[in-house]
């Protein structure tokens, strides 16, 4: 067997090595979450209805003062057809009863986040509670809309009808 061979041998038996040890790390479990509102490193589930909660998806970071404290980790509808937000937040944070969560953009055409902004109040919310304020997300296509409408009605136009040129 030449040395090249050897070589190719070699370079194959490690990435099936590889392989192997990828699949057994995922299929172990290690690493998931916990489930419950209390999660195994500590952390703890909150939950928020919005009214439009497009941009976002598990895995979308929620920020306090702009610093990451968690993420999102589940959406589903309730009865209304109102998002059910889910968020895993870090338990060194305590967030007074009468907080807010807001679903902001990263700049104009950046990604979308979950802002919560303390209230003021001296109880904190618990693991499992809800949000009782929220603002939905904003969505730039309808607001350029309206700035096009507000600017053909200024200028005298339909703004039902298409500007021809």
């Amino acid at each position: 067997m030449t040395t090249e061979a050897r070589r190719e041998m070699m370079v194959g038996m490690a990435v099936l090595a590889a392989a192997a040890l990828v699949f057994a790390y995922s299929s172990s479990g290690i690493g998931d979450r916990a489930g419950g509102p209390l999660g195994a490193d500590g952390s703890y589930e909150l939950t928020a209805r919005f009214g439009q909660a497009d941009g976002i998806a598990p895995g979308t970071p929620v920020r306090l003062a702009g610093m990451p404290v968690g993420e999102v980790v589940g959406m589903d509808l309730d009865p209304y057809y109102r998002a059910v937000v889910t968020f895993r937040i870090a338990d060194t944070v305590e967030l007074p009863i009468d907080s807010a969560a807001m679903i902001n953009t990263d700049g104009l055409m950046g990604g979308k986040f979950v802002e919560l902004e303390p209230g003021g109040a001296l109880d904190t919310l618990a693991p499992g509670d809800s949000f009782d304020y929220t603002q939905d997300s904003v969505i730039i296509e309808d607001l350029l809309a309206k700035i096009v409408a507000r600017a053909k009605q200024e200028r005298g136009l339909d703004p039902s009808e298409p500007v021809g040129y």
